[in-house]
């Protein structure tokens, strides 16, 4: 039996600009920016040889689909030589489907965790966690942000080689306000009609970021006016938002999800997100990006780059 562990951190999409044309998947993905968190998704996986290839993909311990990272793990597997009985489990330290970038997270852990265990390149992970990502719809860019920390800037759609991030380290602490209910991306990166609106937003914006440095407040506001070009926050976030704005805050909509994010806040405006049913968090901008964390049997460590 061989294993691994690894972690991904999170991430919070301020802007996009979606770049699905090019032939090689690889290019593909979005233009745009964002923060790194410093919490994510952590990965375990146990592989033996076997008779056979056998995947048993679990969430906190319990048997789960999570199909981008299934996606992921199997595309993998089929090229690796061999056959093996792969235990995977997955866990998440924010919440799902809310624009915190726990799809990516998650399947780039698993899959790194996967090519560990199994002594293979670590670009193959990276390679399967962005290929199925845009092949389910779970998110364009998420991989290559997370691959390294800070705020990051995406000049140019892909994984490395192909994309191009640029990143300041930031000691920034973040507040984030969860709504209950979940926004599920597939259906709406998976539309013609919604990535064209998101290209229509974004498409001016982007210049307005400076080359790194790139200070955490200019990226509040140019993903504010994105924010609000977007118009996807439903009555109560909007309200929230429009709230936190009047007391001097900077704060925009995490993309995608029912999620605003905002440089800290006073108690005044913890306590009233509270009370209108959010889930609030404190978390710090982090500076890594993924990486493995523990072998068993396999001394090498690999880390993203």
């Amino acid at each position: 039996m061989r294993s691994a562990t690894a972690f991904a951190p999170g991430h919070v999409t301020g802007i996009f600009v979606p770049v699905v044309e090019p032939v090689d998947p690889l290019a593909r993905g979005s233009l745009g920016a964002g923060v790194v968190l410093d919490r994510g998704a952590w990965a375990t996986v146990k592989v033996r040889e076997a008779d056979r290839t056998r995947l048993d993909l679990r969430h906190d311990g319990r048997p789960s689909r999570l199909p981008i990272t299934q996606h992921a793990l199997r595309t993998i597997l089929t090229g690796v030589r061999g056959k093996w009985s792969v235990e995977a489990d997955v866990s998440h330290d924010l919440p799902v489907a809310q624009g915190l970038g726990m799809s990516a997270a998650g399947t780039l852990a698993a899959s790194m965790a996967l090519v560990q265990a199994l002594d293979v390149h670590p670009s193959l992970a990276i390679r399967a966690a962005h290929l199925a990502e845009l092949e389910c719809h779970g998110g364009l860019g998420g991989v290559s942000a997370i691959l390294g920390g800070g705020i990051e800037v995406r000049r140019k759609a892909g994984i490395p080689p192909l994309g191009v991030v640029e990143r300041t380290p930031s000691s920034a602490v973040l507040l984030l306000a969860v709504l209950a209910k979940p926004l599920p991306s597939p259906p709406l990166l998976s539309s013609a009609a919604f990535l064209r609106r998101v290209r229509m937003a974004g498409k001016d914006l982007l210049g307005k970021l400076p080359s790194p440095p790139v200070d955490i407040d200019r990226l509040l506001e140019v993903s504010s006016e994105f924010t609000d070009a977007m118009g996807l926050a439903p009555p109560l976030l909007r309200k929230a938002i429009d709230t936190c704005r009047q007391g001097g805050a900077l704060v925009a909509q995490a993309m995608m999800g029912h999620t605003l994010f905002t440089r800290g806040a006073d108690e005044d405006a913890r306590q009233w997100l509270v009370q209108r049913g959010f889930r609030v968090l404190t978390v710090h901008i982090g500076n890594h990006g993924a990486q493995v964390r523990d072998t068993g049997k396999l001394g090498k460590v690999v880390r993203g780059s």
